[in-house]
């Protein structure tokens, strides 16, 4: 049975797991792309979300853009 967070719905939960399941597939995938020069690793540090579109990872683009909405709210937490 899935626990669903306070104030989160059953299709945000499904969409997050989603999401972690295709970053968890493509996890090495990434990884490798960063270790093959340091402008891909800083590239990846200063904006984490073009770069993984750079990399050309096999992830779907919609789960790309839901990881930089993601993304974006947590920037916006800690300004």
């Amino acid at each position: 049975m899935m626990f669903i967070q306070p104030g989160r719905s059953a299709a945000a939960a499904t969409e997050s797991d989603r999401l972690m399941n295709e970053l968890g597939k493509v996890e090495g995938q990434l990884q490798l792309w960063i270790s093959r020069s340091e402008k891909n690793a800083r590239f990846f540090r200063e904006d984490p979300v073009a770069a993984m579109r750079a990399a050309g990872l096999a992830i779907e683009d919609d789960l790309i853009c839901e990881l930089e909405i993601i993304m974006r709210g947590i920037a916006q937490k800690l300004k």
